[in-house]
């Protein structure tokens, strides 16, 4: 079984079985044992559904974790509402479905979801643009290119006519 920090570290992954499964969304572990157990699971054409999947036997393969469980078997699952917690009933409805021995964890025993930080190192490229302004004085020889570009035009005070708008001070 893949260890706790392992395991974080594959959210946002693929998981397949040689076939893309959907992609890791959250990992739940053990209540009592602090182990992982599942991995909650993005399926269908648009990544709409979401699953359950045992994890103890994944593996990581390049960015991808692999699983002993079939597409179909996975899109078969029962479906379990992915909140905070899962109960035992729930566990144990998985494990029967994907054919796994519930007895082996502890009575009693559910799972949560995990969650941490990780720290990652990343060389990302950059860009950098610099300018040089460089003064130049202004002198007979060049007035003519100093001043022949674009001119902005005076602001002109426009004063409006008849009332003023009510509560406007009068001038």
């Amino acid at each position: 079984m893949p260890d706790i920090d392992t395991v974080r570290g594959w959210q946002g992954r693929t998981m397949g079985d040689g076939d893309r499964i959907g992609s890791i969304e959250g990992i739940y572990a053990d209540d009592q044992s602090g182990e992982p157990e599942w991995a909650l699971v993005k399926t269908g054409l648009f990544g709409t559904k979401s699953t359950f999947v045992p994890i103890a036997q994944a593996s990581q393969r390049n960015d991808d974790v692999q699983v002993p469980h079939d597409k179909q078997l996975v899109k078969d699952a029962p479906r379990v509402e992915a909140d905070q917690h899962l109960s035992e009933a729930e566990e144990q409805q998985l494990w029967r479905h994907y054919g796994l021995d519930y007895g082996a964890v502890e009575a009693g025993g559910t799972a949560q979801p995990q969650s941490g930080t990780e720290e990652v190192t990343q060389t990302v490229p950059v860009r950098r643009e610099e300018v040089r302004l460089e003064r130049e004085p202004v002198t007979d020889a060049n007035l003519d290119a100093a001043t022949s570009g674009h001119q902005r035009p005076r602001a002109h005070r426009v004063r409006a006519r008849g009332r003023p708008a009510r509560g406007a001070a009068r001038g």
